[in-house]
């Protein structure tokens, strides 16, 4: 087979990139480079050291745990505390402004209790809610204090007085502390202080003038009227004439229920010194009602007015009523005073003949303390009428 070449000499390759290589040498790699363009440098230490980034030591860290300020630790302490006290305070704001808002709606409350009662202008009605409904508000006194006016229309100075008193126990430091120049020659004084003094004065006039305005005796042959009265075990006589010719239905009405033994057994239920006496309910005989029904009883009829001239001298005999025009069916009174106030509004009828000094003696018995609206109501034993007959 024949050989390529000469022995001894190798044969002949070819190298990369087309070039001849001897046979005898160990091949060399060699890079061809196709891109035409020149090649690159070799990178020199500076330019490594620019386009490599060197690498420094590892540097050791050590960690510090941050110190807290005082009030840092404090909160982390107490927080639970503090959340507990915010809480507390928080419920205890709330409260107080329910609080609040509830003394606001009470203290509206009671004023309106106060209005509606002065509105009606029943003075027993006022102080009975002074000393219930509004005791201690503070409101009180100023509920006394409307109760003096209808007292003082009415001449009952015993109950304007017990207003006055009522104010001046009251928690109202406008009526009874604050000086005003409302006194005598514009000196300075309580609205209570002045209220006493007024009242003073002008039951003084009453009591003056009283003997000016009379009236005359009722005629020979009038209708008369006697009542025994039991007083702790004693009998007290009156003796009553009736105005027939000026007040017929009134006499009239009297004499039939005298007739009838309406009035026997029967209280002066109330008594009002230096004002009047009054009875004629049939509720103050009847074991089954109590104190508080008395004054409220009668009849089922009132009588139309009968005003006429006839005035409210001492010991006339006159018809009770409440707040209508008409006179109730059977209650009564005899003045002790001269209530002049009255005339005009309520029917005299009758007037004393016998028995003034029984009648004196009526009007001075110890009276009870009041009770709501149970007021002037006589201690035990109440005088009670035990016979009431014509003449």
């Amino acid at each position: 087979m024949a050989e390529s070449g000469r022995l001894g000499t190798p044969p002949s390759s070819s190298g990369p990139c087309g070039m001849t290589q001897p046979a005898h040498r160990m091949p060399r790699r060699r890079v061809c480079n196709s891109d035409p363009r020149p090649p690159r440098p070799p990178l020199t230490p500076m330019a490594q050291s620019k386009s490599q980034p060197k690498h420094k030591a590892a540097t050791e860290v050590t960690i510090v745990h941050e110190e807290k300020s005082a009030f840092a630790t404090f909160v982390g302490t107490y927080w639970v505390h503090m959340a507990i006290a915010a809480t507390v305070v928080g419920a205890v704001v709330i409260i107080n402004d329910s609080r609040a808002k509830q003394v606001v709606e009470d203290r509206r409350m009671e004023w309106d209790i106060l209005v509606r009662a002065a509105a009606e202008g029943d003075a027993d009605a006022l102080m009975k809610v002074s000393r219930a409904e509004l005791a201690n508000t503070g409101i009180e006194g100023w509920a006394a204090l409307a109760a003096v006016s209808p007292f003082l229309a009415e001449r009952d100075y015993s109950g304007a007085l017990e207003a006055v008193g009522a104010i001046e126990a009251s928690s109202t430091p406008l009526l009874t502390d604050l000086s005003l120049p409302i006194g005598k020659e514009g000196a300075e004084t309580t609205i209570a202080n002045a209220l006493k003094a007024g009242l003073a004065s002008q039951q003084a006039q009453d009591l003056a003038l009283g003997s000016i305005f009379e009236n005359a005796m009722p005629p020979e042959g009038s209708p008369v009227v006697e009542m025994d009265v039991d007083l702790g075990g004693r009998t007290l006589t009156i003796a009553l004439a009736l105005y027939a010719e000026q007040a017929p239905l009134h006499v009239e009405n009297f004499l039939k229920l005298v007739g009838e033994g309406y009035y026997d057994g029967t209280k002066f239920h109330r008594i009002i010194e230096g004002f009047m006496i009054q009875g004629g309910d049939p509720n103050t005989k009847d074991p089954a009602k109590g104190i508080e029904t008395w004054g409220q009883g009668g009849p089922e009829y009132k009588i139309e007015p009968e005003t006429g001239d006839l005035v409210h001298a001492r010991y006339v005999l006159s018809a009770a009523k409440g707040n209508e025009p008409q006179s109730s069916g059977s209650q009564f009174f005899i003045t002790t005073g001269t209530p002049h106030h009255l005339d005009g509004i309520h029917t005299v009828f009758g007037a004393v003949i016998e028995g003034h000094a029984a009648v004196d003696e009526l009007n001075s018995v110890s009276i009870r303390p009041t009770q709501g609206q149970q007021r002037d109501v006589p201690e035990a034993p109440v005088p009670a009428i035990t016979s009431a007959r014509v003449r």
